[in-house]
């Protein structure tokens, strides 16, 4: 995959996966079976596909994407500060 196409991919997966981390914990707290379920379906896509990439370049030393990765999560929680769903 071209590195371009990793970044922006790994950078909205793990963005979204903090994201949907944070929102997961409001929707149970508040006891909404089928939303807690969608969103841990969403919870555990966003992880495959962030941790599959972010893994492969950490052990192929792409640190540019692995800098990505880790930015993105940060990006995560600040948007879940912002947007309350």
């Amino acid at each position: 995959m071209d590195e371009i196409i990793q970044i922006i991919v790994v950078f909205i997966s793990q963005m979204l996966l903090i994201f949907f981390k944070h929102v997961g914990i409001r929707v149970i707290v508040k006891e909404q079976i089928i939303k807690s379920m969608f969103i841990t379906f969403l919870i555990q896509s966003s992880w495959l596909v962030s941790s599959a990439i972010g893994i492969s370049a950490f052990m192929k030393g792409n640190y540019i994407v692995v800098t990505f990765y880790l930015i993105a999560g940060v990006v995560g929680t600040y948007l879940n500060f912002k947007i309350k769903v």
